[in-house]
């Protein structure tokens, strides 16, 4: 895990207390509401800002740095007969932009949030396609079949990277470009109706849409040449959904509630198509040494669905505080969007003689795809002595496959838009056909008892957990059933004048059961999630305050998981274990706060991050090793900032000043076998002996990113202030997976190559700020 900056300096230039330059979050219309019944008021700002150009989408990746002039915030609140009202507005008619507000009437309360999160996931990207329709990827046919006849002609052994790269270099160099963005547009809506009503009553709507691009998309086109092919995958959907909340809080001895939601998603395009490079024509598929394949490909998209859920639940209220609560909540999630037909391909048959592409040549139309699902929560909270603290909790949550399952009798996916496959014959382990149908419903059922007691100042905290889960239909995969134990021990320390302190730990154990002989799980282990484990937190926090003009925040945290008993892919060779071995978190911080003066405060800050992990995998030719690979990646991170702001003529003239960097080195530990598939003494680009069977990567995903700003705000008038300022932005990254040629060897890759790396830019700004 990464901790990145949260820039401070973006828009607006320097944000701190004193120079708030960027939107900030609005204050409740009764902070700084004058005394009397009706009253008004309200802020806005205009801001101009220069800087630089910059190529990379990196900077202005989910946000906007507008050049020229831009109004950054406006706010409005205010009272009319007991009518209250807000509007709060955040950098206006941009693709960021955010609005929220509330309106009170005697008998309604309206609240709402509109958000536009703009994602910039790349600049200047390489396509060989154009966008021909939504979701539809056209390449032109004299092209494809020239380049198709081209591969035809030679051998399969001729087909070489000097080769593929002399074939389509003029093709790439008239790629087009274009920008990789999509744009989130989420409104929250909400109806009090319960002002006048003996219970509470309100309505909610939310609507999430997303437009623009998804991101690099498509896949593998099968055929003579198989093609990886990246192309823009457009993105429009739209989630909604629509809810009642109803409850009741005046009764004696507690409250009762309950909610209803419908939700609907709905993706407007079904199905990303393709244009084949190679081939222009369908055509009967027999081997890479004879003419064939498909002259498309589709892929399919997240299909439609839909979910309820309803939920109820009471609390009630004893003496010694104490509450006893239980929510129930029961949902369904049902999906019946049809299918898309096996292939796009019209040159595949079923063996039955029905053209594969055709929907009539499906066993079934859609799915008819139903789960239940249902929760289960109860608490009890008490204090049944001065200094004793109880607390017990239960939740429970499952769900159940309730789909209309079917065998499945054979289909494309062992070679896609290129081949029929006919499916397993039905087993125990895969009744379906194909393991990915299996059904796969689960449980989980977690108790928690808690006690603290307090002695003084000092808290004494002890804990236990107890989770046990069950994992149906994946016998082959997995166990049936995980047992998780966990013991925590904490103390906390208040101390009224200068001290507070907590130290947590807790230990962990997870076991598996059910993994039956000679299954897949036996053999070569389960996913992480559901294999045993051992694991050991540790953390400490400590607050020191030896006066009211300096303070210090200390923190450390540890986590240790540990996956013991992983299976040996075969057997009795301790070398063979796969999966993940291990992980662990490190973590130091420390926070200072400096007031020498009513005029200055300094804030500083630092931490270091450190996470790292073990897996290894083992690769067999028949029952022999061919080769044991250990990949141990790691990322260290330091991060650290000042922030200061000084006061240099009270209520007049203030200063700000702000310096913020991180910097993550990102590390890759290969190590195989020394005789493994890894290494060949006659080829001098492989790995030779003595190096571990395998190469290191250094540069895996290191990131420097580095902030300076300064902003000067005058009070011009107590209703009008004048800012200007100064910002440095730079970012620089080094990634294993980012560069690279367009064509590898052996295979044709064709990326889209974004611009999403490093930049650097200045930024000046001037802004006016009234307020009324």
């Amino acid at each position: 895990m990464k901790r990145h900056i949260v820039l401070i300096v973006l828009v607006a230039g320097l944000a701190g207390a004193s120079t708030p330059l960027l939107a900030q979050a609005p204050a409740a219309a009764s902070s700084d509401a004058p005394a009397s019944i009706n009253w008004f008021s309200g802020n806005t700002s205009l801001l101009l800002l220069g800087r630089e150009d910059v190529s990379s989408s990196k900077f202005e990746e989910y946000r906007i740095v507008p050049k020229g002039v831009s109004m950054p915030v406006f706010t409005l609140q205010g009272s009319r007969n007991g009518n209250d009202y807000a509007l709060f507005g955040k950098n206006i008619s941009q693709l960021d932009q955010r609005y929220t507000g509330w309106a009170t009437t005697s008998w309604l309360g309206v609240r709402f949030d509109y958000n536009q999160v703009p994602h910039s996931m790349g600049t200047d990207a390489k396509t060989i396609h154009t966008e021909t329709g939504p979701g539809i990827w056209s390449m032109n046919a004299t092209t494809r079949k020239a380049l198709g006849d081209a591969v035809d002609a030679v051998a399969a052994a001729a087909r070489t990277y000097p080769f593929y790269l002399d074939l389509l270099g003029p093709t790439i160099a008239a790629a087009e470009h274009t920008d990789l963005k999509a744009l989130r547009q989420r409104g929250d809506y909400v109806f009090d109706l319960g002002q006048k009503l003996p219970f509470d009553f309100t309505v909610t709507y939310n609507r999430d849409e997303k437009t623009g691009y998804r991101g690099a998309s498509a896949g593998d086109i099968l055929g003579v040449v198989t093609a990886s092919v990246d192309v823009l995958e457009p993105l429009d959907e739209v989630t909604q959904d629509y809810g009642v909340r109803w409850g009741w809080k005046s009764l004696k001895h507690g409250d009762v509630h309950a909610t209803f939601n419908y939700n609907t998603y709905d993706d407007r395009i079904n199905a990303l198509i393709v244009d084949n490079p190679f081939r222009a024509t369908d055509l009967a598929y027999s081997s890479t040494a004879v003419p064939g394949g498909p002259a498309q490909a589709r892929f399919s998209t997240s299909p439609d669905n839909e979910a309820m859920r309803g939920a109820v639940g009471m609390q009630l209220k004893f003496a010694r505080q104490t509450r006893i609560t239980a929510d129930l909540a029961y949902g369904q999630w049902t999906q019946n969007a049809a299918f898309l037909p096996y292939t796009i391909n019209a040159a595949v048959f079923t063996p039955s003689g029905a053209p594969a592409n055709a929907v009539s040549s499906l066993q079934r139309a859609s799915l008819d795809g139903k789960i239940d699902t249902a929760s289960y929560l109860f608490t009890f909270v008490s204090r049944p002595a001065d200094n004793l603290t109880v607390r017990m909790k239960y939740r429970n949550y499952a769900y159940k496959d309730k789909s209309a399952r079917y065998v499945i009798t054979g289909d494309t996916a062992g070679s896609p838009d290129r081949a029929w496959t006919a499916a397993n014959a039905p087993t125990a382990e895969e009744p379906y056909g194909h393991a990915t149908a299996n059904r796969t419903d689960s449980s989980i059922g977690q108790f928690e008892a808690q006690a603290g007691y307090d002695i003084g100042s000092l808290t004494l905290e002890g804990a236990y957990r107890s989770a046990k889960t069950s994992w149906e239909g994946r016998a082959e995969s997995s166990g049936t059933d995980g047992n998780e134990n966990t013991y925590i021990a904490a103390a906390v320390l208040h101390s009224k004048d200068w001290l507070d302190f907590r130290l947590h730990a807790d230990r962990a154990k997870r076991t598996v059961d059910g993994i039956e002989a000679g299954s897949v799980a036996a053999v070569q282990g389960v996913m992480a999630d559901h294999a045993e484990r051992n694991q050991t937190r540790l953390g400490a926090d400590i607050e020191l305050m030896p006066n009211d003009k300096i303070g210090f925040t200390l923190g450390y945290n540890r986590r240790q998981d540990d996956y013991p008993n992983r299976p040996f892919k075969v057997a009795s060779d301790t070398r063979t274990k796969s999966g993940l071995l291990e992980a662990n978190y490190n973590m130091y911080s420390v926070d200072f706060n400096l007031m020498p003066n009513a005029q200055t405060e300094i804030t500083a800050f630092y931490s270091w991050e450190k996470v790292a992990e073990v897996n290894q995998w083992v690769t067999l030719t028949g029952t022999a090793v061919n080769n044991v690979l250990t990949y141990a990646p790691w990322d260290k991170s330091n991060t650290v900032g000042v922030n200061a702001n000084v006061q240099l003529v009270p209520d007049k003239w203030k200063l700000g000043l702000l310096a913020q960097s991180q910097k993550v080195d990102g590390f890759l530990d290969i190590t195989a076998l020394e005789s493994g598939s890894f290494y060949n003494p006659g080829r001098t680009t492989l790995i030779p002996t003595g190096q571990g069977g395998a190469a290191d990567i250094s540069d895996y995903d290191d990131t420097l990113w580095t902030t300076v700003a300064a902003s000067l705000d005058y009070a011009v008038t107590k209703t009008l202030t004048w800012s200007m300022g100064y910002a440095y932005d730079k970012y620089t990254n080094a990634d294993a997976f980012s560069d690279g040629t367009t064509i590898f060897p052996q295979a044709v890759l064709f990326y889209l190559k974004t611009n999403d790396g490093n930049y650097s830019t200045n930024m000046v700004f001037t802004r006016l700020t009234y307020r009324f």
